[in-house]
């Protein structure tokens, strides 16, 4: 589905447009004055509305979607996925990028690691893993894939006795 926020990008280009429709506004309103001391009424108004509607910058938003569907392209060529053009914006105004290392992306499957860090004495991966599978009701379906990994990688032959 299509998002209904605004991106960065679209704010900025709406500010452009405000401060330049603006601009022109102010500009024409200056010619015009000029214009009616020296020509008549109605050649003023005609010149004054062509030069209102020819200044304001009406391609600017396609020549700003062509930019970004082209770097989407290029983006495209080295692996990365494009959802929407703002989001390659949003990427190059990010300083630090936290990325989910598990696979879910990469290959659409989890997998818990070898090595599981545990802080609590006495608590291996067996036990945190039985009890994240009581955590997530082993005995119902998995909700997610979160459920379904922990549910393969436990014993749950062993909670039957709980």
């Amino acid at each position: 589905g299509q998002s209904s926020e605004e991106g960065n990008l679209q704010q900025l280009l709406l500010n452009i447009m405000l401060m330049l429709v603006v601009i022109s506004f102010l500009l024409c309103m200056i010619v015009l004055v000029y214009l009616l001391l020296e020509t008549s009424v109605e050649e003023a108004l005609a010149f004054t509305v062509v030069l209102l509607v020819a200044s304001i910058p009406l391609a600017i938003e396609i020549v700003i979607t062509t930019t970004l569907a082209l770097g989407a392209q290029e983006l495209s060529r080295e692996g990365a996925i494009v959802a929407r053009l703002s989001a390659i914006e949003d990427m190059a105004g990010m300083a630090i990028l936290c990325s989910d290392k598990t696979g879910t992306l990469t290959m659409n499957q989890m997998v818990i690691q070898a090595e599981t860090p545990v802080f609590s004495k006495g608590e291996t991966q067996y036990t945190l893993l039985r009890y994240a599978a009581m955590a997530a009701k082993w005995k119902e379906p998995p909700r997610d894939a979160l459920d379904t990994l922990v549910l393969n990688a436990a014993d749950l032959a062993s909670l039957e006795s709980v």
